[in-house]
């Protein structure tokens, strides 16, 4: 897979931390989380929807409550990369498992640079090394380790 970095440019709107609280995920008809058979780990069947920055998705995962529980985080890019592939969902991205994402994923592993995450490209599985602050494309989704 192909590694890139992306400039420090800001995109998009910036959120205050506020807006973010109370975070629950509401998905009508949807099953709220789903549990990889292959690595055990149960995930958040939808991103949050926005771009946010890295503390901002951090923030995001870290307050989540969801089907009863409170111990979500954000995934490592080596997990990320374990849900890609799969046929392209409509926003082109792929993803294996019932998980609606509607960009990037920022991970919880250290950027290439100080100050700077890996992100993960569900559109071509390739991972970038993108500055804390930026937001753009960046999603926060969730994962939790317990079974």
């Amino acid at each position: 897979m192909e590694t890139r970095k992306l400039s420090s440019v800001r995109w998009g709107r910036r959120f205050r931390l506020p807006f973010l609280l109370p975070v629950t995920l509401l998905l009508a008809g949807t099953p709220e989380t789903w549990t990889d058979p292959e690595t055990h780990l149960t995930w958040a069947t939808a991103d949050n929807s926005s771009g946010v920055t890295y503390r901002q998705a951090e923030y995001y995962c870290g307050h989540l409550q969801l089907v009863g529980h409170n111990d979500w985080s954000l995934p490592a890019v080596e997990d990320l990369r374990g849900l890609f592939g799969g046929p392209a969902n409509s926003h082109g991205y792929h993803v294996n498992g019932p998980i609606n994402l509607t960009g990037w994923a920022w991970s919880s592993s250290p950027g290439k640079q100080p100050g700077e995450m890996w992100v993960l490209d569900f559109g071509d599985g390739a991972r970038a090394s993108v500055p804390m602050g930026d937001s753009g494309l960046n999603r926060a989704l969730c994962v939790r380790r317990g079974r």
